[in-house]
């Protein structure tokens, strides 16, 4: 995924992670919600999902900019979790409701 794109993609991502984690969870029905917390970026979040779909990267890549639309140019706090990304509750409430 091109750099800006990635910053993109994983700003929407960071705001709005409760909502779309759901829909990701929906459309790739083979990821567990533990695949999707722990991804620190967006690329490995790409890698997780098409692991266990067995789709290809660029097929990943589409669907999350298609969840996530246009955003903005900056990304969030890079190298932590997606689940994490909500302050200290945000991680666990995710993997509470596992």
């Amino acid at each position: 995924m091109e750099q800006q794109q990635a910053q993109q993609v994983e700003q929407q991502l960071r705001q709005n992670w409760q909502q779309i984690r759901y829909q990701i969870l929906d459309l790739f029905a083979e990821v567990s919600p533990s695949d999707l917390d722990f991804a620190r970026n967006v690329n490995d979040l790409v890698e997780r999902i098409a692991d266990k779909s067995h789709h290809s990267d660029r097929y990943v890549e589409t669907r999350l900019m298609e969840l996530v639309g246009v955003g903005g140019t900056t990304a969030g706090p890079q190298g932590q979790p997606f689940g994490a990304s909500r302050g200290p509750q945000g991680g666990q409430q995710a993997r509470m409701g596992q």
